[in-house]
């Protein structure tokens, strides 16, 4: 006979869980700057990777492209991502404008606070290593 499982064997539960608490603490050090856990994720990766499709995008931060046009529009309306397409292309680059260069980089003191605070809840080595393991979940 089977027993019923417990939330404590739910690997969904926990990673949600933790989830939700990581996200509250990021959130709670970017309010200052006005920018969401999920919007400063965006514009790092866009910071970083300049001209970026939204299919590379999509793929990066594994969000279907439904969800990720309704969280790049309102970088877009904000005029922080702009949209860059080439001549007789359908593929659609995104980069930061200098107002989103500005808004990332003013985000960045507020993300590293969040970074060490999650860091010392935790232990630099322990995030690391849950970090690593985390991203290796998402590799195919």
């Amino acid at each position: 006979m089977d027993s019923t499982p417990s939330l404590t064997d739910c690997n969904l539960f926990a990673t949600k869980q933790a989830a939700r608490f990581i996200t509250q603490l990021y959130e709670r050090h970017l309010a200052p700057v006005n920018v969401t856990s999920s919007q400063v994720t965006l514009l790092a990766v866009i910071h970083e990777r300049p001209e970026i499709t939204m299919t590379e995008l999509s793929e990066m931060v594994v969000m279907d492209r439904t969800s990720l046009v309704r969280a790049i529009q309102p970088l877009s309306r904000d005029g922080y991502v702009v949209q860059k397409s080439e001549a007789g292309s359908r593929k659609i680059g995104l980069s930061l404008s200098k107002a989103g260069t500005r808004k990332f980089l003013d985000a960045l003191p507020h993300w590293r606070a969040a970074q060490k605070e999650y860091e010392e809840l935790v232990g630099k080595d322990r995030a690391k290593f849950l970090r690593e393991e985390l991203m290796a979940v998402t590799q195919r």
